[in-house]
């Protein structure tokens, strides 16, 4: 167990810009203003409380550096040197909250993960290779969790939970049901629990008017000790021995201190600066050490050895990054539980983790994105060739294999200061004549390559400052299949909507009605563009928008029908159109609510019903079979926390059969693809390629066995 005292939530960058459309030239990219990179911002934390042997640490990140994908649960057993993706069983669309660890997971292996959406609390008993939802006695309206903290008892673990609502839960380890405590009249925001709940039953909440309330017997009973501060409450922290000693972190008057149970207060914080303290952490060995740890908005991490009487700043090095509200910086703190022997202090926040193995003198950051892939894309004669690119993200750009994936190589993208570069995506396009264009693009630049990556024609971007004051960020691409010809290409961005370009990237313009307030998550073209001038492409916000006039004009579709999990679920959206799309007019969706099939070319919408890809099935990409219509009627779909499958569609486009080609990985290694491509010489080769995370799995066989085809970034 760790001493955890508060977790402000982690809001979500918005942004808001303009849409007006643009026609501009080309111009030099400048430099972004913010050093953030790469982003590793971390939405929930914790850590084995035997850390000081087994390592193990568990940390929930955004997932949206590729603009679609979903958050996720990453478990390191060597202290943040290297971390694993444990995606199994997190099969619905909703942000992560808060992340805890029983007490006694040595021996249970229990780990808790809560939910900002309807999905409350998850559970997995082999330390994350599997999750169940644990929410049995919840109501619907109870299940978003905004603080949770799990405390030992004689007989295992007690677990507690906040809802939105602000009412207050526990299950003890050996009950079957969550039990109501607190109803949501008492607007609970913080919960500490003591570290002797065992032979103590001492908890203590704040209301969202800084009201504190105590319970000695687990929450049964409860003492309203008033608003001993004034203000609100950011933290709380119950110091070892009996519950006498609380610490509050304010927002206004720094920290306050009562040595009775909370009875009396008085002010601490000599050396402290004149700003909110946000989290305060006490060691587990105070007894003897004396030692309380705490940041503020701006700065981390102080420390005192005197009972909080004076303070002195140990850098961590950790920036504000001026990317979210400066209430949002510094989100948390947490002290190892065997801190009197490894001396490990936890700052996970939103510029990444840190982590102090002497006490706070020093400082590490650990993380978790560097070289991670983006994105795949095959030669067009894969069965002959074997030639593939896979995109990375702060690793070595664009990465080119000649035999399937086995070795790599630097592609010849120009990049003459060195630096680390960020792509999510690239598109083969076969020409007329047979040859092979490859096409990319990374901020600052849009390029196409004839030699298959070992050199580039780059066209640079320009920023949009009346749209946004940062360097344009492309999530997803589309190529025209007449691209030797036509040079047109659809672009999807962070917060610049969809751009076009006629002549390779020499000129852009921001598309007319895609709107420019959410990332763009999938783009399409028709594979009959050069005749029905037809694109797609989607958002963030479950919106899907086509144009029927090569991009002059953007129109919604499906506004009505394609119905994506309200505010609270990650609504990404991917688009995939039929090899045949000249003749059957079939479109797919994928949703966070599964999939959606328009055989009108997108003027209306069904939603499927088989229940693998139907019906709260978090839908991540969705592909067809390049045999669709000839050889085959099969499609592939990533369902988020479930694995890869292979649907048979009838001839109306309804999903009649569908097989987990996955499960094998997803169960026995808790492999889910980031993203897939299925060779397009599949005919041939029946060949399959998933990246997940740093390696690539390829399958020869259609998706029944798998083997590791090799790893990208080294």
């Amino acid at each position: 167990m760790l001493i955890k005292l508060n977790k402000i939530q982690i809001s979500r960058i918005r942004r808001i810009a303009l849409t007006t459309a643009f026609s501009l030239s080309i111009g030099v990219t400048g430099m972004s203003a913010h050093a953030h990179t790469p982003h590793d911002m971390v939405l929930a934390f914790a850590a084995s409380p035997n850390y000081a042997n087994d390592k193990t640490m568990f940390m929930a990140n955004i997932g949206a550096y590729t603009g679609w994908r979903y958050d996720e649960i990453l478990r390191s057993t060597d202290g943040g040197l290297t971390w694993t993706d444990i995606p199994n069983g997190i099969n619905h669309p909703y942000e992560l909250s808060t992340l805890r660890v029983s007490p006694k997971f040595s021996t249970d292996q229990t780990v808790f993960a809560g939910f900002q959406g309807r999905a409350g609390v998850y559970r997995s008993t082999n330390r994350g290779d599997s999750w169940e939802s644990y929410n049995t006695g919840l109501a619907a309206s109870n299940l978003i969790v905004k603080k949770m903290e799990v405390a030992e008892s004689s007989t295992g673990h007690v677990l507690f939970f906040a809802d939105a609502n602000g009412a207050l839960f526990r299950r003890p380890s050996a009950n079957a049901n969550w039990v109501q405590v607190l109803d949501k009249t008492n607007k609970v925001t913080v919960i500490a629990i003591s570290p002797d709940y065992a032979t103590d039953n001492t908890l203590v909440i704040a209301s969202n008017t800084g009201d504190l309330r105590k319970s000695t017997n687990g929450g049964n009973d409860w003492t309203n000790m008033g608003n001993p501060t004034g203000t609100i409450i950011h933290d709380i922290a119950i110091a070892p021995g009996g519950a006498s000693e609380i610490f509050l972190a304010t927002p206004s008057f720094g920290i306050f201190y009562s040595n009775d149970g909370g009875i009396t207060f008085i002010n601490k914080g000599n050396n402290l600066p004149n700003e909110a303290i946000n989290n305060i952490a006490i060691s587990p060995n105070y007894a003897i050490d004396r030692t309380v740890f705490c940041t503020s908005l701006t700065q981390s991490v102080f420390k005192s050895t005197d009972q909080g009487n004076n303070w002195t700043l140990f850098n961590s090095g950790a920036k504000v990054t001026q990317q979210t509200a400066l209430l949002n910086e510094m989100t948390d703190l947490q002290i190892s539980r065997t801190y009197s022997t490894d001396k490990t202090i936890f700052l996970p926040i939103f510029d990444g983790l840190f982590i102090s193995r002497n006490g706070g003198t020093t400082w590490l950051q650990r993380q978790t994105r560097m070289g991670l892939m983006t994105g795949l894309a095959l030669s067009t004669s894969f069965d002959s060739d074997q030639d593939m690119i896979a995109t990375t993200y702060v690793g070595r750009g664009i990465a080119i294999s000649a035999n399937g994936g086995t070795t790599w190589s630097t592609s010849g993208w120009p990049n003459p200061i060195g630096r680390k570069m960020n792509f999510f995506d690239s598109q083969v396009v076969r020409n007329p004549n047979g040859s092979r264009t490859v096409v990319s693009a990374t901020s600052g630049g849009i390029g196409n390559s004839v030699d298959f990556g070992e050199s580039w024609v780059v066209n640079h971007v320009p920023r949009f400052l009346a749209i946004d004051p940062d360097p344009v960020t492309f999530t997803v691409l589309a190529a025209s299949p007449n691209f030797a010809n036509d040079k047109e290409i659809y672009l999807g961005t962070r917060f610049h909507g969809v751009i076009q370009t006629k002549d390779a990237g020499k000129t852009l313009r921001l598309q007319h009605g895609v709107p420019l307030t959410h990332p763009i998550t999938s783009v399409v073209v028709s594979p009959n563009y050069a005749n029905d001038r037809t694109a797609f492409a989607a958002t963030r916000a479950g919106q899907v928008w086509r144009t029927q006039d090569g991009g002059d004009t953007f129109l919604r579709v499906g506004a009505s029908s394609i119905v994506s999990i309200g505010w609270a679920g990650q609504r990404y959206t991917w688009i995939a159109v039929s090899p045949r799309f000249a003749t059957d007019n079939l479109v797919i969706v994928g949703t966070n609510n599964g999939i959606y099939r328009s055989t009108n070319r997108g003027n209306t919408w069904t939603k499927e019903t088989h229940a693998s890809v139907g019906l709260n099935a978090v839908i991540q990409q969705v592909e067809f079979s390049p045999n669709f219509g000839t050889t085959d009627r099969n499609i592939f779909v990533n369902v988020r926390g479930k694995g890869l499958f292979r649907a048979n569609l009838n001839g109306g486009g309804a999903v009649t059969a569908s097989q987990n080609i996955t499960l094998s990985l997803l169960e026995n290694e808790n492999i889910q693809f980031t993203e897939f491509q299925i060779s397009p010489t599949y005919a041939v080769d029946s060949t399959i390629l998933g990246a997940a995370r740093k390696n690539i799995y390829k399958s020869t066989n259609g998706g029944l066995t798998w083997a590791v085809a090799g790893f990208p970034d080294n």
